[in-house]
């Protein structure tokens, strides 16, 4: 399990999960109101995603993704700096890679990229198979929240906006069905979270316990795994990741054992807006 398997997948989804707390626009609380019930939140967040999508999709970023692998010591064995633009198909997010360690990509690099891009595009303009991947993505978010519960909450004004802070723990009382649960089983942390809109502020996790794949014969995420996700209020009121850090010890199939860290950012983010108008009759074209 190498330092590039860990942060895309795995960070995404916990990303997309506690992105989806809380997603539903309430009225501005007042000090005396209680806190909001993480269950029935969650529900209109799932509900209120489409709506996240479209908003989502007038943007397009610029994304800087740092992945090392390093020895016990902290030593660097292996490094990737990869340089990638961002947008959004119907909700889903694609990247196209632009450079690979300082070095833009070959003429054969950037055609297999833009072919690779394409494909990506095209599959998910077709709102069908955008639908498989958001039903999937809503699922995983289902199977860790139920799995985690948010406790110690309070509620203090930041920056003249009223911010929920909770405390992360196990469900005690649940039973894990699949690996995203068992993970959510073994993580501890904080989150802070915009009562207004519902959207993650900032979130830090750190595994309390390993967490072993197939008996640990597969794989092992080693306790210490650490996760950081920081979300930012765009002026229009979208709010979009700006970074995700984290590291660990993880190792796969009994041999490959590497400690691992990587810190994606996203700056640079543009948003257009884009309409069409056809002038006079439409001729066909060969």
């Amino acid at each position: 399990m190498t330092a590039s398997l860990i942060p895309f997948s795995l960070r995404f989804t916990v990303c997309l999960a506690f992105a989806a707390i809380l997603c539903a626009e309430t009225p501005r609380p007042t000090p005396q109101q209680p806190l909001p019930n993480p269950a029935e939140l969650l529900q209109r967040a799932l509900a209120n995603q489409k709506k996240v999508a479209a908003e989502r999709e007038r943007y397009e970023c610029r994304v800087t993704d740092d992945a090392t692998e390093t020895d016990s010591k902290g030593n660097i064995k292996r490094q990737t700096i990869e340089v990638n633009d961002q947008f959004y198909v119907n909700g889903i997010a694609i990247q196209r890679t632009l450079s690979k360690n300082g070095k833009t990509l070959t003429p054969d690099q950037a055609r297999k990229e833009d072919d690779r891009v394409m494909k990506e595009t095209l599959k998910y303009s077709n709102p069908s198979n955008a639908t498989k991947e958001t039903d999937k993505q809503d699922q995983q978010v289902e199977d860790l929240l139920s799995a985690m519960m948010l406790t110690n909450g309070h509620r203090e004004l930041v920056n003249g906006r009223s911010v929920l802070f909770f405390d992360i723990v196990p469900n005690p009382h649940f039973q894990a069905r699949n690996l995203n649960q068992r993970f959510a089983q073994v993580i501890q942390g904080t989150i802070s979270v915009d009562e207004e809109t519902g959207e993650l502020i900032d979130l830090n996790i750190r595994s309390v316990r390993d967490l072993k794949i197939g008996g640990g014969l597969l794989a092992n995420l080693h306790k210490g795994f650490w996760l950081h996700v920081h979300n930012q209020r765009q002026p229009d009121g979208v709010w979009l990741t700006d970074l995700a850090e984290g590291s660990g010890d993880a190792r796969a199939m009994l041999f490959v054992h590497p400690y691992f860290r990587f810190k994606e950012t996203t700056d640079n983010c543009h948003l257009y807006t884009a309409t069409a108008t056809q002038v006079g009759a439409a001729k066909p074209v060969k």
